[in-house]
């Protein structure tokens, strides 16, 4: 090998970290193995999980209807989420009044100091981007 592609190739190593983690020995074994079975050394394997979960980020929102119902037969409520995609999500069950009227309070308090954050004051105020009116406070 030149001398100067050595040179090259040592400033690219310094382009990489190493990365790693501490497992309980059972679980290194079991990682070890599936490795083997999917033909990937455990860099390649920890390299391509990282890059899927960097290259695909996940969504921190869903969109979709809360609904509260009120079961009669046990005096209680639930709560379902029904997404946008149909499915239809259970939340919590077996809520008691109390829990809800709690909730209610909590929510509105919450909501109440976020205004006051972001300094809505009007209740039919929405919230407009600060680079839209070129503002930094507003």
């Amino acid at each position: 090998m030149a001398e100067g592609n050595h040179s090259k190739e040592m400033r690219e190593l310094k382009d990489y970290i190493s990365v790693s983690t501490k497992l309980p020995t059972t679980d290194l074994i079991s990682f070890k193995n599936h490795c083997i079975k999917l033909n990937l050394t455990i860099s390649e394997r920890i390299r391509d999980l990282i890059m899927q979960d960097i290259s695909k980020p996940s969504k921190q929102f869903l969109s979709g209807i809360n609904e509260i119902q009120y079961n009669k037969l046990n005096n209680n409520f639930s709560w379902i989420v029904h997404l946008d995609s149909g499915k239809k999500v259970n939340v919590l069950n077996n809520l008691s009044l109390d829990f809800l009227r709690n909730l209610q309070i909590q929510i509105q308090e919450s909501i109440k100091e976020r205004n006051s954050w972001v300094h809505n004051i009007n209740p039919d105020a929405v919230d407009i981007p600060k680079e839209l009116i070129g503002e930094e406070d507003g």
